[in-house]
């Protein structure tokens, strides 16, 4: 789906991808509404960027609905929904406090399908929208100390691969992004679990993965939907891993649906 025009409604916007996803929009021409929880911040990058700033807490169960009518007052309804807030949550466990599980999985993986479910009759009744998830390689294989997190992007991945057989023929489009580690806060974060920063070390040794740099993943991801490809792997090096962990899946649904991709 073309960017230029198009009004994209951006969550997670000030963490470190989605502030170069941001920017990236705005180069190319769309009308953009940004969210996060936190107002300073978000101000400043629609203040740089020209997007309009809503704060919403998306893990609240009225946050989707609040911010889905709170983007449409500047810009009318979505054509993108790109679905980038997200929280790390690393440790052992036994060791995690159960409010912080439960945002997670709030945040992580139903507010953004609850915000798709609520933009969706709007979309079908145009037909036109598109729909991105970033999800992560974490989603494919979890490092000790990301279960859970890797769960809720499995999840992800997951729900948006079904979606996709349900919106064919309707115009709607979908993007998933498997992302590896991002250079960024949260990966400081996650490393400072000893387990997670060991696996992470080996797989950088065998060169399985690398850090990513945020600008170059963030355009690579606005490439692909503006060509309207379904699928963003990166490091390209992991690409073969999670393609292999998908393809009993595309096998399924080839044999139940005859739907191939």
């Amino acid at each position: 789906m073309r960017l230029h025009g198009a009004h994209v409604l951006l969550t997670g916007a000030t963490g470190t991808i989605g502030t170069r996803l941001a920017e990236g929009l705005a180069a190319r021409g769309a009308r953009v509404t940004v969210t996060a929880r936190g107002r300073d911040a978000l101000d400043a990058l629609a203040a740089r960027t020209g997007a309009h700033p809503v704060v919403a807490d998306l893990a609240t169960p009225g946050g989707p609905a609040e911010l889905l009518a709170a983007s449409a007052s500047a810009h009318g309804p979505p054509d993108v929904l790109v679905h980038n807030a997200a929280v790390e949550l690393v440790g052992r466990l036994d060791d995690l406090d159960a409010s912080a599980l439960a945002d997670a999985v709030a945040l992580n993986l139903r507010a953004p399908l609850e915000l798709t479910r609520l933009a969706l009759p709007g979309m079908r009744a145009r037909r036109r929208g598109h729909l991105v998830w970033v999800s992560s390689l974490a989603g494919v294989a979890t490092f000790p100390g990301l279960g859970p997190y890797g769960a809720t992007k499995a999840g992800l991945t997951r729900a948006a691969a079904g979606l996709r057989l349900e919106l064919r023929g309707s115009g709607i489009g979908t993007t998933v992004a498997e992302l590896g580690p991002v250079d960024s806060s949260m990966m400081d974060r996650a490393r400072r679990h000893a387990p997670a920063e060991a696996a992470f070390a080996r797989a950088r040794r065998l060169r399985v993965l690398r850090d990513l740099d945020p600008a170059a993943t963030a355009e690579a991801l606005l490439d692909a939907v503006d060509a309207g490809r379904p699928h963003v792997r990166l490091p390209r090096r992991a690409a073969p891993f999670a393609a292999l962990a998908a393809a009993p899946g595309l096998a399924v649904r080839l044999a139940l649906t005859g739907i191939r991709g």
